[in-house]
């Protein structure tokens, strides 16, 4: 039985105590539940292999509470493979109050939910430590990215620096070694010059100040595994290398223990195996480090210091001590600092790491800026909204950091194999030891100690370890770059999988304002009868009159001055102006007043089949022009329905339009499935038959009143604007607004699964073709045998092969509008995040 204590928030009186407390004493495997109304906390006993804490907080939440957790995210250093972070993994877990934990090792992080009246962040940080590596706290702001980048940065200098005294101490080893092996006259040189026994002594100094120096990074925490019974790639190093080095030194101090043909030494396999598994480390280390390069560049997209008016003076401050409210100058050829508003100035600001687009935008007194834009132009002075974390890029960058961290489901099995696969390792090496000490030809201790070290060398889970997070990094990151950010990474795995996409129609596949689209005039004039319209609608709100009113801004045409107005509800309106009576409205109007619409009927009847509205205007008793207003397609919408449709994907619109504008939407946009007159509650049930009838959705919509459709889809997509990115129903957002995204996150997704499913296949592939080799199995018909030196370099090249595979990523493209994925090697990419700020 296990007790926990749980804080809720929410609960106002006695039933509301009562209500959680009867909640949770209704779970399986509860023997007893409290609730406290006064200390606003739960206490519950239960058994632990029946019921987890993660259920016990869903229960609270369930009820219409808040269950008080919270969640660390912390640095762990000296990870080496899958075994490692597995076990930091299953140690957080132990931990009461832990509600959920996972371990990264592409990013070396671990992240915590927990309930903070049970634990707190030391307590972790000491289980990391306690568990044989080394915590490190991330406190979220810049400094704390520049300590790891740093740990890092010094972490992998120190692997260098190991890696050549490694190199240095075991070329001499190997020389001597294989060199009296290979060439007789070199032997008959080095014991001219002084006996065997003074050249085996020098193998056996150099290659012990090799385990004790550069291999006690794999030596230590190898033995801290043992201790806890769960072994690791470490221990698999230490086992093999150590057992080497082992009997080599017994050889040499006690050769009467053992008959004359088996007085062999094999200091070479111990250090120079540890030397190519430590290049195999510092170049996996170098890839790793390329993988997080998206991060790098959302981290160099901020600005370090800030300009900001302080008692009437400017004064240069580090961009963290701004505060919400501060005015903040920004000098052209600047990064904006943080999230604002401009106050005074004008100028045009590159906003191309948000948008994509290239040509800046201008910007006045009232307009918003964005942190990490850059200023082209003009002064601005910019009051502060959102400063620190609250600032667009900082949330992006948290998105992109919590996708990457995340664990697909399919890289379980890679963990439940990793679970035994060491274990299994060793009992192999030891089968293999001994079969060939029993079996083998003389010496046999010769293929015994040779096979059992190859087999524990060559079969180090490092590869499987790193084949999921590496792509996720890697595909995650490249998608923040392109305009796609996941929320989760496992909406990566999912969105593979789907075989439908449902859109929204208003604000997704349409623009989402109405527009001018078209406007025919009896006499020909276009420009004298919007003037007249306009000036008729200047002063109405309705979102007709506002698209009228806004086409005669862009045509550059003056509004005539209204004499006189009248508004007739369900109708028109009725104006005078410049000495005639104008009257705009619809059909009905017309009718009404006994005006004959003459021609234009038939062209107002074609485009209200083609979903558009049409409206007259007809001036001293006569029509002159129709105008149709619609809301319309986005010029990319078309495009990228046939590209869905291409890949063979089911495309569905929903909308709450009339069933006659949503069907001609929908055949303008090249959709075959519509459903209509579906009020924003109604999308939701919408999703869930589909998904009834066995279809994987993904529903597309704007974020605004479609949350709960983006929650029921197995992945809502949210097409956001550039500020807009904290859209918490859906998996992914779009960043830029631009509904060829979803092509684009569909590419990535899949190219994403189809690269870790090639790591995990390649990495088990490797340990099942390489293991029986090491074992020698086919020595004795083909004499093929594994030495430990090309087992130590094959396993040291698996884990880059992983790492690299996964950096193949970094070349994917944004789809073009005709649906294929453009994976040109293009030198420049206007979509790229932060291009065109290479000057600045």
């Amino acid at each position: 039985m296990k007790q926990i204590e749980i804080g809720v928030d929410g609960m106002t009186c006695a039933s509301c105590s009562a209500r959680v407390e009867r909640a949770l004493g209704k779970l399986e495997g509860v023997a007893e539940a409290g609730v406290n109304l006064a200390t606003e906390r739960a206490s519950v006993r239960f058994d632990e292999s029946v019921l987890k804490v993660d259920a016990i907080v869903a229960a609270v939440r369930e009820v219409g509470y808040t269950p008080v957790t919270d969640e660390l995210e912390i640095g762990v250093g000296g990870m080496t493979c899958a075994n490692c972070s597995a076990r930091v993994e299953r140690a957080l877990n132990r931990l009461p109050g832990v509600v959920e934990a996972g371990v990264n090792l592409a990013t070396e992080r671990a992240t915590v939910r927990f309930i903070p009246a049970m634990i707190g962040p030391d307590d972790i940080a000491r289980t990391i430590e306690e568990t044989g590596y080394e915590p490190r706290p991330l406190d979220g702001d810049e400094a704390a990215e520049d300590r790891e980048a740093a740990a890092r940065e010094a972490s992998r200098r120190a692997m260098w620096r190991d890696l050549w005294v490694a190199v240095a101490l075991s070329l001499p080893v190997f020389i001597l070694a294989m060199g009296t092996h290979f060439v007789p006259a070199f032997h008959h040189a080095l014991t001219g010059l002084a006996p065997q026994g003074v050249w085996d002594w020098t193998q056996a100094v150099l290659t012990t100040a090799v385990i004790l120096g550069p291999g006690r990074r794999f030596f230590r925490p190898g033995w801290i595994a043992y201790r806890h019974l769960s072994p690791d790639m470490n221990s698999l190093v230490m086992t093999g290398t150590g057992a080497a080095w082992l009997y080599s030194m017994a050889v040499l101090l006690l050769p009467g223990l053992f008959p004359p043909e088996a007085r062999n030494i094999y200091f070479e396999s111990a250090a120079v195996v540890l030397t190519v598994i430590l290049m195999g480390k510092y170049l996996e280390e170098l890839a790793k480090g390329r993988t997080s390069a998206a991060i790098r560049k959302l981290l160099g997209l901020q600005a370090k210091t800030a300009r900001v008016v302080r008692d009437g003076a400017e004064e240069e401050v580090p961009v963290a001590r701004v505060r919400a409210g501060d005015t903040v100058v920004v000098r052209p050829g600047e990064r904006v600092p943080v999230d604002g508003e401009v106050r005074e100035g004008e100028s045009y600001v590159d906003e191309s790491m948000l948008t994509g687009e290239p040509v800046p935008v201008a910007k006045r007194p009232g307009d918003k800026v964005v942190g990490g834009t850059v200023n082209q132009h003009g002064l601005l002075r910019v009051e502060a909204t959102q400063v620190g974390r609250e600032t667009v890029l900082a949330r992006i960058i948290r998105l992109v950091e919590r996708a990457q961290g995340s664990k697909l489901p399919i890289q379980g099995l890679a963990d439940r194999v990793v679970r035994v696969f060491t274990p299994v390792v060793i009992a192999i090496a030891t089968v293999t030891f001994l079969a060939w000490l029993a079996l083998g030809p003389d010496p046999a201790i010769t293929l015994a100690l040779v096979s059992a070290v190859a087999v524990l060398v060559v079969a180090c889970p490092c590869a499987m370890g790193l084949a999921t997070p590496a792509a996720i990094m890697v595909g995650s990151g490249r998608a923040a770059e392109l305009g796609v950010l996941y929320r989760k990474g496992e909406a990566l795995e999912i969105l593979s999988h789907v075989d439908t996409v449902v859109f929204d129609k208003t604000g997704t596949l349409t623009e989402g304002r109405p527009r001018l689209t078209d406007l025919e005039a009896v006499d020909g004039d276009a420009d004298a009868a919007l003037r007249l319209a306009a000036a008729v609608e200047a002063g109405s709100e309705h979102p007709l009159a506002a698209a009228i009113v806004e086409a005669a801004r862009e045509r550059g045409l003056a509004p005539a001055a209204v004499e006189a107005f009248q508004a007739i509800p369900g109708y028109g309106v009725k104006a005078r102006l410049e000495g005639r009576e104008v009257l705009f409205g619809a059909a009905r109007f017309m009718a009404r007043e006994g005006i004959d619409p003459g021609a234009l009927a038939g062209r107002a009847e074609a485009f209200a089949g083609d979903g558009r509205t049409p409206v007259f205007l007809a001036v001293d008793g006569a029509a002159l022009a129709v105008l149709a207003v619609a809301d319309p397609l986005k010029a990319e919408s078309a495009a990228v329905v046939a590209a869905l449709k291409g890949q063979g994907l089911r495309v569905v619109m929903i909308t709450g339009d009339t069933r006659r504008t949503a069907a001609a939407i929908a055949r303008e946009a090249g959709i075959d499935e519509v459903q209509a007159e579906i009020l924003p509650d109604g999308k939701a049930e919408a999703v869930r038959k589909l998904q009834a009838a066995g279809r994987r959705v993904a529903f597309v919509g704007d974020g605004i009143n479609d949350a709960p459709a983006l929650a029921q889809a197995e992945v809502g997509i949210a097409v956001g604007s550039g500020t807009d990115i904290a859209i918490e129903a859906a998996d992914v957002t779009l960043t830029r607004g631009d509904l060829s995204g979803v092509v684009t996150a569909l590419h990535v997704a899949r190219r994403t699964l189809a690269t870790i499913r090639g790591n995990l296949f390649w990495a088990f592939i490797y340990n099942i073709l390489l293991i029986p080799v090491a074992t020698g199995i086919f020595y004795p018909a083909f004499g093929l045998h594994l030495n430990p030196m090309v087992a130590g370099l094959a396993m040291g090249l698996s884990s880059v092969f992983v790492v690299t595979n996964s950096l193949r990523l970094r070349r994917l493209r944004a789809t073009r509008l005709g649906g294929a994925p453009d994976d040109a090697a293009e030198k420049h990419e206007t979509a790229d995040l932060g291009a065109g700020q290479a000057a600045h």
